[in-house]
């Protein structure tokens, strides 16, 4: 990959394309030190250092770090959701055991204790599902304004109020 340099032969500066930018912010989260980054794009240290200051380098951050994120998110529910259809097959079938006296695999009943935790763990994790923390916290935060206003009304109520004694005079 190579890279423009500025026609203007006074400044020996070098002209970066947007994709060898998005190269070095990717690099840059995946390694996590500037050192290395430098070494591994063939972008200077201090051009990297003089980057990362900047807005357009933040903002390629976020928006890396939100697609991982995603990502990340749609691959455990797909391993959350095979986890749950083994357990439910379990719970239907049984656990599968080993016969000595026959030499064949059969299929034992969940144990009743098995079966109780299993219930009592995703009961627990959907009620937590269900009581929204973002809900409870927009709660409180209406409730810390109102309980501010109410002080303010309160302290106007309360004030003395200062009157003044106005002479009335004509001009003519």
């Amino acid at each position: 990959m190579r890279r423009k340099t500025s026609h203007d032969r006074r400044y020996k500066k070098s002209v970066w394309s947007q994709n060898q930018r998005l190269q070095a912010v990717s690099t840059y989260l995946m390694l996590g030190s500037m050192a290395e980054t430098a070494i591994v794009t063939g972008i200077p240290l201090p051009t990297l250092k003089t980057w990362k200051t900047t807005d357009w380098f933040k903002e390629y951050c976020l928006q890396l770090q939100a697609e991982d994120i995603q990502l990340m998110d749609s691959n455990l529910k797909r391993v959350i959701n095979k986890a749950l259809k083994a357990t439910e097959e379990r719970l239907d079938t049984g656990d599968a055991q080993f016969d000595q006296k026959t030499g064949e695999i059969i299929r034992i009943p969940v144990k009743a204790h098995v079966a109780l935790k299993i219930t009592t763990d995703l009961m627990t994790k959907q009620q937590k599902l269900l009581d929204n923390p973002i809900k409870e916290e927009v709660e409180r935060t209406i409730d810390d304004r109102l309980l501010k206003l109410s002080e303010e009304f309160a302290r106007f109520a309360n004030a003395k109020y200062n009157t003044i004694e106005v002479e009335v005079v004509e001009i003519k």
